[in-house]
């Protein structure tokens, strides 16, 4: 039996860079839903001074369900954190402000009209997270701050309200100011680059001073912005996740992605023992199927093999931590076929061919429970000669 050399055969052993696969790039989102404010808003001039005008109270306002929308413009940094830039737009119709003990006649349905509306520009910083192989809805939370521009067009006209009381009022227009949001989610996907996104967002700004007009009076009101948005809209990243790249470990010590060529070694010896090939192929998450890299690399392992006489073939699923133990040995089980099947269509005897499967069980890098790991997502292959 020949061997063609050596160190060729070491050069079989392949090894992979692990690349994330996580998606890193831009992405683009739009959505619109329920805009909800608490009821009873604070509506005051109390603490305004001569501000305030020639009428001073302390009451509340309610608004009608409204609507919301949003669009934004994000990137997505390939390790479950993302940062966007969110415009959105808020509108709410007032039902009625608030009468109180002390007097205060306030302005009920019928008479008060008018609305808040809002728009801002946010900068959010997002985590998502996931919950194992074989769970695709992906949560997320986060936060934003920013500026909005809210607009209370207010106008009331209450005659049973006089002469004390205000029998008519208006205030706005629009004041710009700091503003801030908490951000909870899902993520549904709906094709390779597509989510359906599911969220809720407590917006908030301070209470500012609003110019009015009460029974004729120049003056001032004060008045609180906060709303929980209930939105549902789209999500899609423009480009696509790197696939895992497959490398090889060449007999000098250095290591080449599997489209290049090691430096030429080789050396003609007589019939020795032969060492065994042994290499390592690398899935994507959640998968099972060969990448071209990896089709390439058992080919040419399967082709080195040939040039002796094959004794047995081992090929060992594993799977990293991610899920359940269960649903990884199944997944183990896939992996190996696939090398399996692979190694047999490259002309590999199939009675040769044993396959084993480990699960989550043999990691080649230890982690704790639920992590993702790159380099536990394999199957590796030993080839013996007789």
């Amino acid at each position: 039996m020949k061997l063609k050399t050596t160190l060729l055969a070491a050069a079989a052993t392949m090894a992979i860079a692990p690349a994330a696969n996580a998606y890193e790039g831009l992405y683009g989102a739009i959505g619109a839903g329920l805009n909800y404010m608490q009821p009873d808003r604070d509506l005051s001039n109390d603490a305004l001074g001569s501000a305030a005008g020639p009428l001073v109270f302390d009451t509340d306002q309610d608004f009608d369900n409204g609507i919301g929308v949003y669009t934004a413009l994000g990137y997505a940094w390939g390790n479950d954190w993302r940062t966007e830039l969110e415009f959105s737009h808020r509108n709410n119709d007032v039902r009625h402000i608030t009468s109180d003990p002390a007097g205060y006649s306030g302005f009920p349905a019928g008479t008060v009209g008018g609305d808040v509306r809002t728009y801002a520009l946010m900068l959010n910083v997002l985590r998502d997270f996931d919950f194992g192989e074989g769970n695709p809805v992906k949560p997320y939370i986060g936060g934003g701050v920013g500026f909005a521009d809210v607009g209370f067009n207010i106008t009331g006209n209450n005659p049973a309200g006089a002469p004390v009381s205000p029998s008519t009022i208006a205030f706005g227009p629009n004041r710009r100011m700091f503003a801030y949001q908490g951000i909870a989610g899902l993520a549904f996907p709906l094709a390779e680059q597509l989510a359906l996104d599911v969220s809720y967002r407590f917006f908030g700004t301070k209470k500012v001073a609003y110019n009015a007009v009460i029974n004729g009076a120049a003056g001032q009101v004060e008045a609180g912005y906060h709303t929980h948005s209930l939105f549902a809209g789209l999500r899609w990243n423009f480009g696509a996740a790197a696939p895992a790249i497959q490398y090889k470990d060449c007999w000098d010590g250095s290591s080449v992605p599997m489209t290049s060529e090691c430096p030429p070694q080789v050396v003609d010896t007589p019939d020795v023992d032969l060492d065994p090939i042994e290499f390592t192929v690398y899935f994507d998450y959640d998968k099972s199927n060969l990448t071209p890299q990896a089709s390439t690399l058992v080919q040419e392992a399967s082709s080195r093999a040939l040039q002796n006489d094959i004794d047995t073939v081992v090929v060992s699923g594993n799977t990293d931590t991610s899920g359940s133990s269960a649903y990884n040995k199944l997944l183990s089980e896939r992996r190996a076929r696939v090398v399996r099947d692979a190694l047999i269509a490259n002309g590999v005897p199939a009675d040769s061919i044993r396959t084993e499967a480990y699960g989550e069980d043999n990691p080649a890098k230890p982690t704790a429970d639920g992590v993702r790991e790159p380099l536990n997502r394999r199957s590796e292959v030993v080839i013996s000669f007789e």
